[in-house]
């Protein structure tokens, strides 16, 4: 438990919308630990596979790949199977808008997050629905630059990362959906980020409530008719959450709400408007979120471009992708899906790390975990394989960690420097 002062009063945000019993619940559980969550990346595991390998995880009922577990106890962030894209570690209330969303939108969707890093929302919804693509931008470049590294490591071909202030993005209105995390004051992480308990202030609210309602404005002029706006905050204040859809539904009466069917630890917003995951009542950390259909615009067609065995160039390179439309060439990606070869001025190996998640073809080396580890570390591998030299993938009980190149019996390491890790 910890023991840090609070200085601001923060129960007094839920007021509005909560009970006594809720309110005394928060105040009890706001001093302890943040809960950690695991979302199972559903193409390395069976449910049978997941029971054996991490019996420490706790399941959660309602949603088949997420699982929470105590990092203290289990550095969960340090194990092979993170290394090696198995899950991807996040809030547990992060992944609960996703579980809607998967089953709202149409087939072959195409989504923009846009401010979206980590990008954990937009890689729950693509973890549930891989058959959608996945814009996400960032305003930070290196926070977008981190985005495109999870999406190699999981293996996402149908995720791509940008960066670019969301105001200036000029696109028609084409996306399925629009999902806006939006900047705010942070008051629902204070169990997971300290430093929110001390920068809080109803002045602060006040200069993020204009960027919210602009973001929004933006946010809605991008979806097509039919579409979906998914907006989120980690905020407990009703002015940044309600208040903000409210006002957003006044400006475009045809953003008609979505009422959902939400788990009894989850508390509806003021006025119906909108949930609240509320720590000490939810076994996460705060969040808001409300979910909104256009039900009149444009409804606009994209132009897909044919791809010949999801390979294409692009900018003298070649990425390998899931789907590619002509109306967003010109965004400044990151990577346009995984990119193949590696271009670095003086490549140990002809392919990219990215593309040993995909890649056909080549021979597959199966490592025992004390191999796997110390591949990852960046050591040359021992072997006893029988098979041909050459250019080889290694894995880890089916779970692709990257290139070697096999010379009799031993495995040269050509995992990227700034991808080792130590792991357990």
């Amino acid at each position: 438990m910890k023991q840090t002062a609070i200085k601001f009063d923060f129960s007094s945000l839920l007021k509005p919308y909560c009970g006594k019993e809720a309110i005394l619940a928060f105040q009890e559980h706001l001093s302890d630990d943040p809960i950690s969550g695991a979302l199972i990346n559903p193409s390395h595991f069976t449910d049978k596979e997941r029971r054996d390998s991490f019996p420490y995880l706790r399941k959660e009922d309602n949603d088949p790949l997420l699982f929470r577990f105590d990092k203290k106890k289990y550095p969960l962030g340090k194990s092979v199977e993170q290394a090696a894209g198995a899950f991807y570690i996040l809030d547990p209330s992060s992944a609960y808008p996703s579980l809607f969303l998967a089953d709202l939108l149409p087939k072959d969707f195409v989504s923009i997050d846009l401010c979206a890093a980590p990008g954990g929302k937009s890689i729950a919804l693509d973890f549930r629905r891989p058959d959608g693509l996945y814009l996400a931008n960032d305003l930070s470049y290196g926070r977008a630059v981190e985005i495109q590294k999870n999406a190699d490591k999981l293996g996402l071909d149908n995720l791509l990362s940008f960066s670019r202030d969301p105001m200036n993005l000029k696109r028609e209105s084409c996306f399925d959906l629009v999902i806006l995390d939006a900047p705010c004051s942070g008051s629902g992480r204070i169990r997971k980020e300290e430093k929110r308990r001390d920068d809080y202030s109803s002045e602060k609210v006040s200069r993020l409530l204009p960027i919210q309602e602009s973001l929004l404005e933006k946010a809605v002029s991008l979806l097509k008719k039919d579409g979906y706006l998914c907006y989120s905050t980690c905020s407990l204040s009703i002015e940044e959450d309600e208040e903000q859809v409210i006002r957003i539904r006044k400006k475009h009466p045809e953003l008609e709400l979505v009422s959902l069917s939400v788990t009894k630890d989850v508390i509806k917003g003021k006025k119906d408007i909108g949930y609240h995951m509320i720590p000490g009542i939810y076994d996460g950390e705060g969040i808001y979120f409300a979910i909104r259909k256009k039900k009149s615009g444009e409804s606009y067609s994209l132009t897909p471009f044919a791809l010949k065995d999801h390979v294409f160039s692009y900018r003298k390179r070649e990425y390998y992708l899931s789907k590619r439309y002509k109306e967003f060439e010109s965004l400044p990606f990151i990577s346009p899906g995984l990119k193949t070869k590696d271009t670095s001025p003086y490549p140990k190996c002809e392919y990219d790390y990215a593309y040993s998640k995909v890649i056909q073809g080549l021979p597959v080396l199966e490592l025992e975990r004390p191999d796997a580890i110390s591949y990852l570390s960046g050591n040359q591998i021992k072997t006893d394989s029988k098979g041909k030299d050459g250019l080889v993938v290694l894995s880890y009980k089916g779970r692709r960690l990257g290139f070697g190149k096999k010379i009799k019996n031993q495995v040269k390491n050509y995992l990227p420097k700034g991808l080792r890790v130590q792991t357990v």
